[in-house]
């Protein structure tokens, strides 16, 4: 079974105000995009190209580099790279297991 990106819907009121907070307490403004992309990550069963960011969230891919790279930077999201070099990002969560959740592979290493 492949799993599929799920379709994106803004965070509601709630949402956003935990993810806000979430993003502040890493010292990182609590920006649309990066909120937007924080809750996408949250959704996503499987580590996400730049490129299915940029066009779920409806960012230009340059904004999504960004932000993704400033969630890993602060810890709030996992990078790993699939054959061909290709870079993933997905939420990274201390006390969650972080594998794929339809083959069990492990977001770490080689993921395919």
């Amino acid at each position: 079974m492949t799993p599929t990106l799920p379709t994106f819907a803004a965070p509601t009121d709630t949402e956003r105000a935990t993810l806000s907070v979430i993003l502040n307490d890493t010292g990182l403004r609590a920006t649309t995009p990066r909120i937007n992309v924080l809750h996408f990550l949250n959704i996503a069963d499987v580590p996400v190209t730049a490129e299915a960011v940029s066009r779920c969230v409806d960012l230009p891919l340059s904004t999504a580099y960004r932000t993704l790279t400033a969630l890993e930077v602060t810890h709030l999201a996992g990078v790993t790279f699939a054959r061909g070099d290709v870079t993933r990002w997905f939420r990274f969560t201390p006390d969650t297991p972080q594998h794929c959740p339809a083959c069990g592979q492990s977001f770490y290493g080689e993921y395919a």
